[in-house]
């Protein structure tokens, strides 16, 4: 069956991408301060999102190949890293999405952070306002 530039190219990439965005929003907790936990999931997720990519196009490749599997058999390592290539290069579409989400989170994280110390009184403290008259 044919699938066209619809099925073999867009529907892979927009599944790859929500699929992306779905494991890094999850992974990072609501509300978190921590700019570190927030690295860590979109390591999380951009590595989900190598690993489903090499997956998809592995099995889109042995819907169209007969033999797919005994050339899996043969040569595992070469094979899958082969379908890892072709998943990284998908990541040319999702990965700049996955950096402005990161870039998102990351000043919200800053800002809740900049709001916790103004609440604690430990706030950016700038030079007291002139004096009235103009004097210093």
């Amino acid at each position: 069956m044919e699938t066209g530039f619809v099925g073999s190219v867009v529907l892979p990439a927009l599944a790859l991408t929500t699929l992306v965005l779905l494991v890094a929003w999850s992974a990072v907790p609501r509300g978190t301060r921590s700019q570190a936990r927030l690295a860590l999931g979109v390591v999380l997720a951009a590595g989900a999102g190598l690993l489903a990519g090499a997956v998809l196009f592995g099995a889109l490749y042995a819907g169209r190949v007969p033999d797919a599997a005994g050339w899996l058999a043969a040569a595992p390592f070469r094979v899958s890293f082969y379908f890892l290539g072709r998943s990284a290069m998908a990541a040319l579409l999702w990965a700049p999405i996955l950096a402005l989400w990161w870039l998102v989170a990351a000043q919200a994280v800053e800002r809740r952070r900049g709001e916790d110390r103004m609440r604690a009184g430990r706030g950016v403290r700038s030079r007291p306002p002139p004096p009235p008259d103009g004097s210093r």
